[in-house]
């Protein structure tokens, strides 16, 4: 009889455990992706659920994609944002400034819109030798290119919404959650996760990164917060581009891992570094300051660089 009763409180408890494990995970669909929080907690979450998503409605309201004016959508993020949107894409833009300075060029992602707008290779190289690269798209024209993301007085192709958004959102629902005094959880969207304190989850990378690694022969422990380049993707393809000629080729073989504590700064740098010119990238990379993982293939073997501070998450 006892051992019944065992039984029976054992039972209980693991209904019990599963259904707060449901209650507390929510998955959205978002912009056409799936966004979903975790939150580790025993008490019944629906309210901070029902936040994150009135606080998503607004957002992709936003940022609907057939909405084409770059200045709307920064006002209305603005509005409906608990973070600042202008501040996070001049942040963006002063980061890449510096990697451009650090690797000596050889990192240019404001191209990231032209290649973003094209099918082939034979469309962009004429627009790589134009005045409008010179003008509005080189990198080293800061000042210009942070101007024409607020103004319509430029008639440049500007950085796109769409390598920054998915840090946009973690972004946003990590600090509603941390505003609310959560210290375990869980969020991911698109090719950026952030977790607080969570450790129910391995690294989610998508199959082609996750073979890549293997390749390579590293294992890299649990990160709590990282993007990653989606190479399958058809939306960011996967060019390299040769600054000293402005040739560039598609390579497929190309995989990078941000692991910085910045949703935002992780989801650009990931959804940009693919636009570098590796040869020469690779060999500043040790020294830089955010933690980040390349890999691409070289006389067909698969080769590996990481910054010195990616180094703690290597085993």
């Amino acid at each position: 009889m006892f051992r019944f009763y065992i039984i029976i409180i054992l039972f209980s408890l693991t209904i019990n455990c599963s259904f707060s494990n449901t209650l507390n995970k929510k998955d959205y669909n978002l912009l056409g992706g799936s966004l979903t929080v975790i939150i580790d907690s025993e008490n019944d979450e629906k309210q901070i659920f029902k936040k994150i998503k009135k606080k998503l409605r607004y957002i992709e309201a936003i940022l609907d994609p057939e909405i084409s004016s770059f200045l709307k959508k920064f006002n209305e993020l603005e509005k409906n944002s608990e973070i600042s949107a202008p501040d996070l894409f001049v942040d963006a833009f002063s980061l890449m400034k510096d990697y451009n300075e650090i690797t000596k060029k050889a990192y240019d992602p404001t191209t990231f819109s032209l290649l973003y707008s094209v099918s082939t290779i034979d469309k962009v190289r004429p627009m790589l030798n134009s005045k409008l690269f010179e003008k509005c798209m080189n990198i080293s024209n800061i000042d210009v290119k942070i101007t024409n993301v607020f103004s319509k007085r430029y008639s440049c192709i500007r950085l796109s919404f769409d390598s920054l958004i998915d840090g946009i959102i973690v972004q946003n629902i990590k600090f509603l959650l941390e505003s609310k005094n959560y210290n375990s959880y869980f969020i991911k969207f698109g090719n950026t996760v952030y977790s607080r304190n969570f450790h129910k989850s391995s690294n989610l990378f998508d199959k082609k990164t996750t073979n890549a690694i293997k390749q390579v022969g590293i294992t890299i422990r649990k990160l709590d917060s990282y993007s990653y380049l989606v190479n399958s993707n058809d939306k960011i393809r996967t060019y390299n581009i040769n600054l000293k000629t402005n040739q560039i080729s598609l390579n497929n073989d190309f995989f990078v891992i941000v692991a910085s504590d910045s949703p935002v700064n992780n989801s650009i740098l990931s959804n940009t570094l693919n636009l570098v010119d590796y040869t020469i990238f690779s060999e500043n990379l040790y020294e830089m300051g955010i933690p980040i993982l390349i890999i691409f293939k070289d006389n067909g073997n698969y080769i590996f660089k990481h910054s010195k501070s990616f180094e703690d998450f290597l085993e």
